[in-house]
């Protein structure tokens, strides 16, 4: 088998759901099984387990960058990737190598055959395989869905960290914050330290009456001390995310605070770790950018960013057919001008039903049935000092991404 036809056949292996998330039934003895099947790897790591709505990965990525800045080895698993599958298992910003997953895969293919292994089980415990062989110092786990049945909390990590929480997965999750935020509150584990960025009242008491219960430590990211370089070199969403790292790093006893790696690593955090598909600039004439949020507290974000600018908007939107992704239309500015398109996977959102949103809302713009018709147009309808952001879902990212590489 080589490398190719190992991926080729990876990429067959069916989601954790189907189209309309009929089959969602996530259990963790399936997961428990495969890791007592490849010897436990998760045993022999020092695992940082990371979950959350948003800025999951951006805090995986910042984390990793100060620690790397102060020394050490350290493994990052998050999804989903965007051009290449090795961009969820990374150790010091390296993607794991294809000779790895071309032997997990032969040496494991028939396990996961007949126990129908999921996708995401599979890049999760080949993540700890690879950072087991590969002796890293930490290893920085992104919770993929949820987090009390998400394959990644099979692990006992030295800490955890949730980020936010919001509205996103509401099928699978709950639809109220208390419900999502009772989820997300599973990767809290005993005696193990948590921090929390969270910032409204009832939820902070929701996540201290928890971590009070399994006798855990928890720290609340209240305060946000770090800088943003300038107004579009990077998202002002990360504050939150520089401020939730550090508290990560600072609760590690045997790292000795070094203030100046710190703001090297936050300044340059997405060149550390390799980090894309982030408030990611990709043209500078116009100015180009892609970001990855796609659920309305995510946009919130990026959309006051982007008002406070002099400089015509050009938006290209496109997201899946899920349930309150249309609400994000109602937060779009009318003076931006926007290209709906349609991502190039089943789960897609049909324009049709996006352009009659928009019609009510009373926004220009224009329909496309695929992002990479969408930008062509923007660009050419665009001048130089035009501003043309790029989101709605990781698949129109890794879209343009994919079709940017080629150009």
């Amino acid at each position: 088998m080589t490398y190719n036809q190992a991926i080729d056949w990876l990429f067959k292996i069916p989601l954790s759901f189907n189209r309309n998330y009929d089959n969602y039934d996530l259990k963790l003895e399936p997961v428990y099984k495969f890791c007592s099947h490849v010897g436990n790897p998760q045993n022999d790591l020092k695992i940082i387990h990371i979950g959350g709505t948003n800025g999951k990965g951006s805090t995986s990525h910042i984390t990793s960058a100060i620690l790397q800045k102060h020394g050490k080895r350290i493994g990052i698993f998050s999804s989903p990737h965007l051009i290449d599958f090795r961009e969820r298992i990374k150790i010091n910003g390296e993607y794991i190598e294809k000779k790895f997953i071309k032997k997990f895969i032969s040496k494991y293919r028939s396990f996961i055959i007949k126990n129908k292994s999921s996708f995401f089980e599979i890049s999760f415990i080949m993540s700890l395989c690879y950072f087991q062989k590969k002796k890293v110092d930490y290893a920085i786990i992104e919770v993929g869905l949820g987090g009390r049945l998400d394959a990644t909390n099979i692990c006992n990590p030295i800490l955890s960290c949730i980020t936010n929480i919001g509205f996103d997965h509401k099928k699978f999750l709950g639809n109220t914050l208390k419900k999502i935020a009772l989820e997300k509150a599973g990767i809290i584990k005993y005696k193990t330290p948590v921090v929390v960025g969270e910032k409204r009242k009832e939820l902070k008491k929701l996540f201290k009456d928890i971590s009070t219960k399994f006798s855990s430590q928890i720290i609340f990211t209240d305060s946000i001390r770090a800088n943003i370089k300038n107004q579009f070199n990077q998202a002002s969403y990360q504050l939150y995310n520089i401020e939730a790292a550090k508290k990560i790093v600072e609760l590690i006893d045997e790292i000795k605070i070094d203030n100046s790696k710190i703001l090297s690593a936050v300044d340059n955090f997405e060149s550390i770790t390799n980090f894309i598909g982030r408030w990611q600039i990709i043209k500078d004439k116009p100015l180009v950018i892609v970001d990855s949020a796609h659920n309305y507290n995510a946009f919130k974000e990026v959309v006051s960013q982007l008002e406070n600018t002099r400089k015509k908007i050009k938006m290209i939107f496109g997201t899946l057919n899920k349930i309150d992704q249309l609400k994000i239309i109602d937060l779009l500015p009318k003076n931006f001008f926007y290209y709906f398109c349609e991502p190039n996977i089943d789960r897609f959102m049909p324009v049709e039903k996006i352009k009659f949103k928009a019609n009510k809302n009373n926004i220009k713009f224009k329909i496309f049935k695929s992002s990479i018709s969408a930008y062509k147009e923007a660009l050419y309808e665009c001048n130089l000092d035009d501003i043309i952001f790029i989101s709605g879902s990781s698949f129109v990212v890794s879209e343009i991404l994919k079709n940017n590489e080629k150009n």
